[in-house]
């Protein structure tokens, strides 16, 4: 019987834990928490027939808070988990970047530009992650990453 494994994120160094696609989210947004953002979702989108496993959502306030985010994310990532975004666009316009690790898709919208593009109800069918701040703190002690690491 076939079934989804959870398979470790590929890319790290060997000085980095192997975490699983849905715990590598949960840091990811976590890292954006750190840097103001707010409103966070995380929709898996394995059963949607999507192009990707998992979509992040997350707001700022403004060009420098998004800015902040996204640069917080990578950061977090790079020197953490030893993982870099294929790409990354929208950080000229700054009204909504997207961080693209392939099986993770994460989006920082300017507040006024998420509720245009209300990606929570285009993917609504998607199943809803919950996120707050004690997942993402326990997800951190599991791995043993110290937070604002």
């Amino acid at each position: 019987m076939l079934g989804l494994k959870k398979t470790p994120v590929t890319q790290q160094a060997s000085n980095h834990p192997a975490v699983s696609p849905e715990d590598f989210a949960l840091l990811a947004i976590g890292a954006g928490i750190e840097r103001k953002a707010f409103a966070p979702v995380l929709l898996d989108l394995r059963n949607q027939h999507a192009f990707t496993e998992y979509f992040a959502i997350l707001s700022a306030n403004n060009p420098r808070q998004v800015a902040a985010v996204a640069e917080g994310i990578k950061t977090f990532c790079r020197e953490q988990l030893g993982v870099r975004p294929l790409s990354v666009d929208g950080m000229e316009s700054l009204n909504w970047v997207l961080i693209d690790f392939g099986f993770l898709f994460i989006h920082i919208f300017q507040t006024e530009t998420r509720s245009i593009y209300r990606l929570e109800e285009v993917w609504s069918k998607a199943r809803l992650i919950p996120v707050d701040e004690a997942a993402f703190l326990a997800v951190r002690s599991q791995y043993g990453i110290d937070a604002k690491s």
